[in-house]
């Protein structure tokens, strides 16, 4: 397994998305092997999924007749395009974000993976599908998660977001809610079952304790 490099463009946040069938993920954590890609599994809640091997084979099917994969003169199968960007952001990542994104009555996820040469934002659908679109390259790392916990209580007034930032050997939890115009920020102190607020946050204060979280 090995990744192609070939030029192609990159799907554009909120404008292009591309999906990933169960099968065709599965195939694409495994791509690399290392510390970086076992969080990646991790995160995914997906070790049982990449030790499936009739589930790969499947993916790795799927991902040639989609045209995102090739097969070399050696039968060597290898990843590209939009699909390599991905198996390197999980194969080679130094930053995980989960972003649960929470109303009275619902939850919707979105995982922001980077690695070194690339940022992408990951959202999951139905039969283990997998939604995938790239970080925008103006913004900054920070500035992406802002943005999404913006638009998630601009459509949902009473909504609020629980996010983890994760390294390879490290983590930080932050719950964030919108309050009377300001934002407040609360870190969990699992021992004690408490947690810190800050709050009467703005829009720039909320971002700093992104970049805070992040380390």
């Amino acid at each position: 397994m090995t990744v192609q490099d070939q030029t192609q463009v990159e799907p554009r946040l909120g404008v292009d998305v591309i999906g990933f069938g169960v099968g065709e993920f599965a195939y694409l954590l495994n791509v690399f092997e290392g510390p970086a890609r076992d969080r990646s599994v991790s995160v995914f809640r997906a070790e049982e999924m990449v030790d499936d091997v009739t589930l790969s084979t499947a993916g790795a099917s799927s991902l040639l007749a989609r045209d995102l994969a090739t097969v070399d003169d050696d039968g060597e199968l290898g990843v590209k395009g939009v699909a390599a960007a991905v198996a390197t952001a999980l194969g080679q990542a130094t930053r995980w974000t989960e972003i649960s994104l929470l109303t009275g009555d619902s939850m919707d996820n979105v995982a922001f993976i980077e690695a070194p040469d690339v940022a992408i934002m990951l959202q999951p659908r139905l039969l283990g599908t997998w939604f995938v679109f790239a970080k925008d390259p103006s913004l900054s790392s920070a500035e992406a998660i802002l943005r999404i916990v913006q638009q998630h209580v601009s459509e949902n007034p009473a909504g609020s977001a629980y996010l983890v930032f994760k390294t390879v050997d490290s983590e930080q939890h932050l719950l964030v809610r919108r309050e009377e115009g300001s934002w407040t920020t609360g870190i969990p102190d699992f021992d004690k079952d408490e947690v810190a607020e800050t709050p009467r946050l703005d829009d720039a204060g909320l971002l700093a304790a992104f970049e805070d979280a992040r380390g």
